[in-house]
């Protein structure tokens, strides 16, 4: 359960330039607000990891764009 939340917080470091202030600012208001709706809901951790999963995936495709190479 702890990767996805390590993976984000690099990402965001190693984004920084590319997401600027306002592009992390979203990607952690997104995050928050799927933390927070998750836990009014009652809905299993689980699925909040993959949520937070997803956001990561996006977060990689928006920092790294087209470098990213897929075999």
């Amino acid at each position: 359960m702890l990767l996805p939340f390590l993976i984000f917080w690099v990402l965001i470091f190693l984004g920084r330039e590319e997401l600027e202030l306002r592009g992390i600012a979203i990607a952690v208001a997104v995050w928050l607000g799927l933390l927070v709706g998750f836990m009014v809901a009652g809905i299993s951790p689980y699925l909040f990891v993959s949520a937070q999963a997803v956001l990561d995936v996006v977060l990689l495709l928006t920092i790294f764009g087209s470098d990213i190479k897929i075999r």
